[in-house]
């Protein structure tokens, strides 16, 4: 079955809680507070199943001034809104207000109710209908059509119902395809069931046994039930309303306004760069510094604005703010919020989130400002891009990027496969990196080697282990193989056993050629039986750097203390490899006669085959790896 979420808004005790029971027959004033006082304090919830076999979920807001609140919490995740309008009293404050944030969170289907017809003449309602007209011109609103319902006598129930089943029919499918993501609206326990939360999936899917964070507090949890409209299911997707029975937390952890969300999907923060719009009747403009109260999803934070690029945001103005918060909040791009001043407490404006991870900026600089543009109207592949160059981390997985975006993966994928085409991105196994961070990561590696070349002029070059924990110490070392062989390939570095720039090479003065000669004529006198490293150094302390030199050259190292002349390593393992050829295996005194070898030399040689894996030890044998 499909499911639809619906709200209402509208001016306190213009019908709203009668209309949806005259739809459902559900009650939504459930608390003593809210009977007695004839109005809507906190959410309300009910649901009706629609001709066409959609089941729509009611959100029944309060409308009261001192519980808006609680209003723009309850609008988190709504695909239609019923503005209800009082036909004996028309357009209200309140019912301003709500358009005001209805138009600031960018919802775009609506039904105007007017409610109790039948209590005012015929005359008045078309009146009524008139100014409701000409008041929602130039809004969201100004094409929605307007029902006249009467909740007790049920004078247009029928007809409404039917023309929200039409409606629904036009609303895009909730994208379930990211990472799940729900904004908590309520929070309480149920004797020998524990925490219950409840909410509207806004994306992704849920399942029983999920596990998911609580952000921005971080505690995991994982589900032990789910409940749509009253009925326990195994599954759930975007756009549904929801009630989740929560293991691991207790309800005194939780509160309305937390985000529970799969782990790396939103991103923890304490200031945000946005778009903002100052409604036109705004009382005064936004400056430095001035205190706001920001609503985003179920959660309201003060904050403080700091305009970027103008001195002040001008009512009936846009401009770009970055708000620094008193409190952290999880968010992602994208997602809409709503401004309120400090005191007197007027719904002001509103926008989008641009960015939840920026750093403090300089108001007037033309970079920063150019950078907000493209993150407000930039291509996929410009917010990929710079959202990859903005991270700490080299490289950045897809599902990260998707999750950022607030889009499918499949599309994601699509969009960096060209860009892999186009050199935008460099793919490293499952992994993506910027261009951009990729040719400073060149930069940093190259001058690197130039100082260790430098340094060291007898050595081949750095191992890959030392030059990775200086340039990528967060980077998996096979993925750091995968960077290595790309700069390898553009002959940038020379990649062996050791890491140098690709022009290096090891030259040797008159001094060290002589050296040079000794050492290896050392080694060959030695044969199978080489003299240790310390014994090859002697009192001269530069021959270590000259003997780490000739590694891979003409000396091969065996252990931290041996080297060995490579011509007999190479003979070594021959010999090592003919012989079980023909004998199916080998014992150490085998070998030990072969060579004419010590015993303790026979060893070094043979754990050094096994490690090189030509050769892998089974008992007191050994066999050709």
């Amino acid at each position: 079955m499909d499911h639809i979420v619906i709200g209402t808004a509208g001016h306190v005790d213009h019908g709203k809680t009668t209309l949806i029971k005259a739809m459902t027959g559900i009650e939504t004033d459930t608390t003593v507070e809210e009977k007695t006082r004839g109005l809507s304090i906190n959410l309300g919830f009910a649901y009706m199943d629609l001709p066409s076999g959609k089941r729509a979920g009611i959100v029944d807001v309060p409308g009261h001034e001192k519980f808006i609140k609680n209003m723009m919490a309850g609008l988190s995740g709504i695909h239609l809104i019923l503005l209800v309008i009082d036909a004996g009293e028309g357009v209200m404050p309140q019912t301003k207000e709500h358009i005001d944030i209805l138009q600031m969170l960018g919802i775009k289907k609506y039904i105007i109710v007017l409610t109790k017809v039948n209590t005012v003449d015929e005359e008045l309602v078309e009146l009524v209908v008139e100014d409701i007209q000409e008041q929602l011109e130039g809004t969201l609103l100004e094409e929605a059509p307007i029902y006249k319902v009467d909740s007790l006598s049920g004078t247009g129930i029928n007809e409404l119902i039917s023309k929200i089943d039409e409606e629904s029919q036009k609303i895009e499918r909730s994208n379930s395809l990211v990472s799940p993501r729900m904004h908590i609206d309520r929070v309480f326990s149920v004797k020998g069931f524990g925490t219950i939360v409840t909410g509207t999936l806004i994306e992704g899917t849920l399942h029983v046994n999920d596990e998911l964070i609580i952000f921005p507090k971080e505690l995991r949890t994982k589900i032990r039930n789910i409940q749509v409209h009253e009925k326990n299911v195994n599954e759930a997707s975007a756009g549904m309303r929801v009630a989740l029975n929560l293991a691991n937390v207790h309800v005194n952890d939780l509160s309305r306004g937390d985000t529970l969300a799969s782990s790396g999907s939103v991103q923890k923060t304490w200031m945000i760069d946005v778009k903002a719009a100052l409604l036109p009747h705004a009382e005064n403009p936004i400056n430095l510094w001035d205190r706001l109260r920001l609503y985003i999803g179920t959660r309201e934070v003060l904050c403080r604005a700091v305009p970027i690029g103008v001195e002040r945001l001008e009512p009936g103005e846009e401009a770009f703010l970055q708000l620094r918060l008193e409190e952290e909040i999880a968010a992602k791009k994208g997602d809409k919020y709503i401004l309120r001043s400090y005191s007197p407490m007027h719904v002001i404006g509103g926008g989008v989130i641009l960015d939840t991870l920026p750093t403090k900026h300089r108001r007037f600089n033309e970079h920063t400002i150019e950078t907000l543009k493209t993150r407000e109207k930039g291509s996929t592949s410009e917010l990929i891009a710079d959202f990859m160059n903005r991270k700490e981390d080299l490289l950045t997985s897809m599902e990260e990027t998707a999750s950022y975006l607030g889009m499918p993966q499949t599309e994601v994928i699509e969009y960096m496969g060209e860009m892999v085409k186009k050199n935008q991105l460099i793919k490293v196994h499952q992994l993506y990196m910027s261009s951009l961070k990729y040719e400073k990561l060149k930069k940093d590696i190259t001058a690197i080697l130039d100082r260790y070349h430098k340094s060291f002029r007898l050595r081949t070059g750095i191992t890959k282990e030392e030059l990775r924990s200086r340039v990528a110490s967060n980077v998996k070392s096979k993925d750091f193989d995968k960077l290595l062989q790309l700069l390898a390939d553009e002959k940038v570095i020379k990649n062996h056993e050791t890491i140098s720039l690709s022009e290096f090479t090891v030259t040797y003065n008159k001094y060290q050629l002589k050296d040079k000669e000794d050492i290896e004529q050392k080694l060959k006198k030695a044969g199978f039986t080489p003299p240790s490293e310390l014994e090859l150094i002697g009192d001269n302390k530069e021959r270590k750097e000259l003997i780490d030199s000739l590694t891979g050259k003409t000396i091969v190292r065996l252990d931290s203390e041996t080297v060995m002349f490579k011509d007999y390593y190479e003979e070594a393992v021959q010999k090592v490899i003919n012989f079980i050829k023909q004998n199916g295996k080998m014992t150490l005194a085998e070998f030990r006669d072969m060579t004419g070898s010590s015993r303790k030399y026979s060893m070094i040689i043979l754990e050094c085959l096994d490690k090189n894996k030509i050769t892998k030890r089974v008992e007191n044998f050994r066999l050709l790896y």
